[in-house]
This record gives structure tokens, sequence and C-alpha cells, in this order.
């Protein structure tokens, strides 16, 4: 039995379900923790198969429900599969406008088998010039935010949305090191986008670590905004 979680630091998410798996010897409760992700492993002893299964169900009830809203598989999926399969359910589409991840986000959703069904277009804008004429970022809106800012993200996601034409579009612009950063953003600042039908959510974030963790971050946090998006439409 598996629960896939995003986006909760193993800490925390060990202090909401410590509570209840301690309580148990039998099922055992292993916790392997990644960037951007917490696996939680229930194995259960038990007479018969369906002893086991209903340990599992006892303890695994009680973990989904404290952490209903940061699990995103129940399975060995990926979270970019399950991202998939929401967007292949709601028969939506999706764009991304990419900066500091550099196109991991449209790689990582691109490498789902069948994902042409849903995936349009990709723009990697590094420089402030393609943000202007790829996705149509004002450059007074440069100049008055700057480039890792809320505004320049929204800008990305409602640009790259309208100018693909797709259901969602994602815009992610920040600072992923190991230069560049400043007392006011400094490096793991990241601004991510998603823009849907429904309006335009957004999210200031800083990841530690090096910039292959920060770019994972920034991707796996995207995914999961994208995906609770999705659960709205």
């Amino acid at each position: 039995c598996v629960f896939r979680t995003a986006c909760l630091p193993e800490s925390t998410l060990d202090a909401r379900i410590a509570p209840i798996y301690t309580k148990y010897k039998n099922p055992e409760t292993t916790i392997l923790a990644k960037p951007g992700q917490v696996d939680i492993r229930l194995t259960a002893r038990g007479k018969n198969r369906e002893e086991a299964e209903r340990l599992l169900m006892e303890l695994g009830d009680q973990i989904d429900q404290e952490l209903e809203e940061y699990i995103f598989a129940r399975t060995e999926q990926s979270l970019e599969e399950i991202v998939g399969l929401f967007l292949v359910m709601k028969n939506a589409t999706i764009a991304t406008a990419e900066s500091c991840t550099g196109g991991l986000i449209a790689e990582r959703l691109t490498s789902v088998p069948g994902s042409s069904r849903y995936f349009l277009s990709v723009i990697i804008c590094y420089s402030n010039e393609s943000k202007m004429e790829l996705a149509g970022i004002p450059p007074l809106l440069l100049e008055m935010q700057g480039a890792v800012s809320p505004e320049v993200a929204r800008g990305l996601a409602e640009g790259i949305r309208a100018r693909a034409g797709t259901t969602i579009g994602v815009g992610v612009t920040g600072i992923a090191g190991p230069g560049g950063g400043s007392e006011a953003k400094p490096v793991g600042t990241v601004h991510i986008a998603v823009a849907t039908p429904l309006g335009t959510e957004h999210r200031q974030s800083f990841f530690p670590g090096d910039r292959e963790k920060i770019r994972w971050w920034a991707s796996q946090v995207a995914l999961d905004m994208v995906r609770r998006e999705l659960m709205k439409m």
C-alpha cells in the first residue's frame, strides 16, 4: 500500500501522521523522501490476505483523511502521469512558458506516452527579449516589476495559454543559481502561475539546494498546482 504526496516537507508530513501510525506495530510504516515528494508505504502481516488488507485499510484510511489534499497517487504512478490522466479526463490541453526551469515541466509532461493528446506547446524564455517576443510580456511590466515577479509569472501563464489556445497555461520564472540572487530575491526564489478558464493562480516559493534541486522543486510545485486546478474544473 503506497501513498504518494507532493510539496509537503518530510518533517511536516511526519508530524501530521506520526500520531496515527505510531499506534500500530502492524502494519509497518516506511517514509521515503525525495525533492518535492514523500512516499508513505504500509506493509501488513496477517494470517491471510484478507486480514492483511483489513489492517492496511484501517491505517490507510486514517492517513488518507489526514493528507488527502497532498496525496496525488495511491499507486506507483508519477505526478506527471497523474496530471496527464486528469488532462485526458477533463478533455483539457496544456502549454508551458518556462524561464528558470528551462523546459523541465514540458519534458516531464511529454515523457508520458500519449501526451500528444493534451500537451501542445512550450516556450523557453530565458531572456527578457524572449519573454516579450514569445509570451507577450509588456516591456514596462518587466521594467517596473523585474523578470522574477508574480506579475511576470502570471503574464507568462496567461500569454502562453492565449497564444497556444490551450485550456491551461503554466508560467515559471525564478533564480536557480548559483549566481544571480540578491537580498530581495535570493537564489531559490521562484514564481509559478497556472492560468485556467477559472482564473490564474500564483505561488511564490523559496527552494533550498543546488541548481538541479531548485529546478526540480519548481517543476514539482508547478505540476501539483496544475493537478489541483484540474480538480476544480
